[in-house]
């Protein structure tokens, strides 16, 4: 297998997914960038990077197009190395409350496009250099968080999902580690209250919601340099969950 090293990174046209993609591109790595909605970002990164970077639509909630999402991927370059999963289905409301067809939406969308990526992805990543798979989870999946029973159980799944994978796919070298992030400042948590905020804030050992950029780097790290680590799970989430 020749060339540059090909990554494949979810939900890359906004917010962590965006940061992890541009600073895997950063780090000389070909970047494929799924999304759903907001292709116009990763068009744009493709028009400065035309050859580096891919534009693919893919849909959490038809996880029977990611078949199509890693052909088009190695169609293009012939391989894949580093496969991050970092897209999700969110929808909150207390279980008392949700309508349980709403809440089993999110665990399969979530659970099920994971399984099927990895799965389309296994015969090009075992020929990978260095392979790693990343799944960006979430540290409610780990503590809960009220509201949230739908989300917290699809990430917390997620654990079990990767450590079992790792066991499965260490003997043909592909390493598969989770990342928790903690709240981070994106437009998705532009919207919690002030007060929220500052409670949040103060039940996080530094004090402050994470960067998109801090979330990246992370990311990054258990993607390329970590190969040592799998079937580990990296809290970044300024101790939020301690």
């Amino acid at each position: 297998m020749t060339g540059e090293r090909v990554a494949l990174v979810t939900g890359a046209s906004r917010g962590i997914g965006a940061g992890i993609a541009q600073q895997l591109l950063d780090r000389g790595l070909r970047v494929a960038g799924t999304y759903r909605t907001g292709g116009e970002l990763v068009e744009k990164l493709a028009a400065v990077h035309p050859d580096r970077v891919l534009p693919v639509p893919f849909d959490l909630a038809a996880p029977e197009g990611a078949g199509a999402v890693i052909e088009q991927v190695t169609g293009q370059w012939g391989r894949l190395d580093t496969l991050v999963l970092n897209a999700a289905v969110w929808q909150g409301g207390k279980l008392a409350k949700i309508d349980l067809d709403d809440w089993w939406q999110v665990v399969e969308a979530n659970l099920r496009s994971t399984a099927a990526l990895v799965q389309a992805a296994i015969p090009w990543l075992t020929q990978g250099a260095t392979p790693g798979v990343v799944l960006v989870g979430s540290a409610v999946g780990s503590v809960g968080f009220p509201g949230d029973t739908a989300y917290a159980s699809a990430k917390a799944a997620a654990v079990g999902f990767a450590r079992s994978l790792a066991k499965e796919l260490a003997p043909k070298g592909v390493r598969v580690n989770v990342l928790a992030p903690g709240f981070v400042d994106t437009d998705m948590t532009s919207a919690i209250p002030d007060v929220a905020r500052a409670r949040i804030a103060d039940a996080t050992l530094l004090g402050r919601f994470g960067t998109v950029e801090e979330i990246a780097r992370a990311a990054v790290f258990l993607a390329e340099d970590a190969t040592f680590c799998t079937g580990a799970v990296l809290a970044a989430d300024g101790g939020w969950t301690l």
